[in-house]
C-alpha cells in the first residue's frame, strides 16, 4: 500500500475470534518510530467483523504492526542559507556561500549584477581584489538540477576607499644593448607599493621576441611600502634588434605598469689565443700548454697528446677575461721539464 506523508491512517485485522490482545492506555501517548508516529486521544479502535473500526476504550494497544518502507523522492533545489552581504576596504577579495536542498547533482552559477561570472561554478565564490568601482555590486547564485533550479538573494558587496593603491617601477626602460645568440642577459625592475593599502598584482604580460620575465607572480599582494624584485631577461635566438615591453597588471590606480625593452641579438664571436715558443735545445717528443686566469697558476693542461710543433691555438677563451700561459718539453723518457716564463693574454 502506497501512504502520503502527513496523513492518518487506521490499520486493522479481523481476528475471526472473540480473543484478543490489549493493554490498556497503551496509545494514551504519542508513540514516535522513524517515519511514523501514533494519534494521541480516542486511538486503539476496535468493530464488528467486517465493518471498519470506530470505537475505542482507554486508548488500547492492539498490537497491530505496520512495515513503514520509505520512498526516496527527487527534489528540485531549495536554498536553505542565502549569501551575505559582505564590506571590504578597496584592494581585497569577498568570499560569498549558498547552501541548499534538493536532489543531487546540483550545479551553481554565481553572477554579478546578472551577468554570469566565468568559472564560478561552486557553492561559494570568492572575488577577485576589488575597487570602489565595485561597491555596491549584486551577487546571485543559481542551484539548478534536473528538476528545476533556485535563485539566491542578492549579496551586495560594499567596498570601502581605505587608503591609496600606487604601483610604482624602479624604470620605465631597460636596454641590454647586444647580445650574443644563444646566451642572455639579465636586468632587474624594483616594484614598490607607493600607497597606503595592499596592491595585487593580477598579471605579469610580455611582449617581443627573446624578452622573458620571473619574480613576480600573479596573484602577489604587496602590503604598504612592500617591494617586488622583477627580472626580466633576453636571450635572442636570431640575429637584429629587438623591442617589447613587460606589462604589470594589478588593482593600482595607476595600473598598468609598463616598462619599455630593447635589445639586438648579435652573431657570437669566437675567440681564441695564438701562442708560440722557441724550440728546446734538447732532444724532445713535444710539449704540453699550460693556462690559468689567476697569474701564477695553478695551471691546466690544455692538450691531450704532447704537441710536436712549437705553436697551440687556445679556443676555449672567453671575453673579457685574462689568461695565463706556460709551456713544458717532454723527452724521449717521457720526463716533462718545468714551467716556462709565463705570458699573458687579455681577450677583448
Amino acid at each position: 500500500m502506497v501512504v502520503s506523508a502527513n496523513r492518518t491512517y487506521v490499520v486493522s485485522v479481523n481476528t475471526g475470534n472473540t480473543f484478543y490482545v490489549a493493554t490498556p492506555s497503551g496509545l494514551a501517548s504519542q508513540v514516535i518510530n522513524g517515519n511514523l508516529s501514533s494519534v494521541v486521544g480516542n486511538n486503539g479502535v476496535y468493530g464488528n467483523p467486517g465493518a471498519f473500526p470506530t470505537s475505542s476504550w482507554q486508548n488500547s494497544n492492539y498490537f497491530r504492526d505496520v512495515v513503514f518502507i520509505p520512498v526516496a523522492t527527487s527534489m528540485p533545489p531549495t536554498i536553505t542559507t542565502q549569501p551575505s552581504s559582505k564590506t571590504i576596504p578597496a584592494g581585497q577579495t569577498a568570499t560569498f556561500t549558498v547552501a541548499a536542498t534538493g536532489t543531487a547533482p546540483m550545479t551553481f552559477q554565481w553572477m554579478k549584477n546578472t551577468t554570469a561570472i566565468s568559472g564560478a561554478t561552486s557553492s561559494s565564490y570568492t572575488t577577485p581584489a576589488e575597487t570602489t568601482a565595485d561597491n555596491n555590486a549584486q551577487f546571485t547564485v543559481k542551484v539548478s538540477n534536473g528538476l528545476g533550479s533556485a535563485t539566491s538573494n542578492p549579496a551586495t558587496l560594499t567596498v570601502t576607499s581605505s587608503g591609496t593603491l600606487v604601483l610604482n617601477a624602479s624604470t620605465s626602460s631597460l636596454t641590454f644593448g647586444n647580445v650574443s645568440v644563444s646566451s642572455s642577459s639579465s636586468q632587474n625592475v624594483t616594484l614598490t607599493n607607493a600607497g597606503t593599502s595592499s596592491v595585487t598584482v593580477s598579471n605579469v604580460s610580455l611582449s617581443g621576441a627573446g624578452f622573458g620575465a620571473s619574480g613576480v607572480p600573479a596573484g602577489l599582494i604587496m602590503s604598504a611600502g612592500q617591494t617586488a624584485t622583477l627580472t626580466v631577461t633576453f636571450a635572442p635566438a636570431a640575429t637584429g634588434s629587438v623591442t617589447g615591453s613587460v606589462t604589470v597588471t594589478s588593482n593600482a590606480t595607476n595600473s598598468p605598469t609598463k616598462v619599455t625593452l630593447s635589445g639586438a641579438g648579435v652573431a657570437a664571436v669566437v675567440h681564441s689565443a695564438s701562442l708560440s715558443w722557441t724550440a728546446s735545445t734538447s732532444t724532445v717528443t713535444g710539449y704540453n700548454c699550460y693556462s690559468s686566469t689567476v697569474s701564477g697558476g695553478p695551471y691546466t693542461k690544455l692538450n691531450t697528446l704532447p704537441i710536436a710543433v712549437t705553436s697551440y691555438a687556445d679556443t676555449t677563451v672567453k671575453s673579457g677575461k685574462t689568461y695565463y700561459y706556460v709551456v713544458t718539453s717532454i723527452d724521449s723518457k717521457n720526463v716533462e721539464s718545468a714551467y716556462s716564463s709565463q705570458v699573458s693574454a687579455a681577450i677583448p
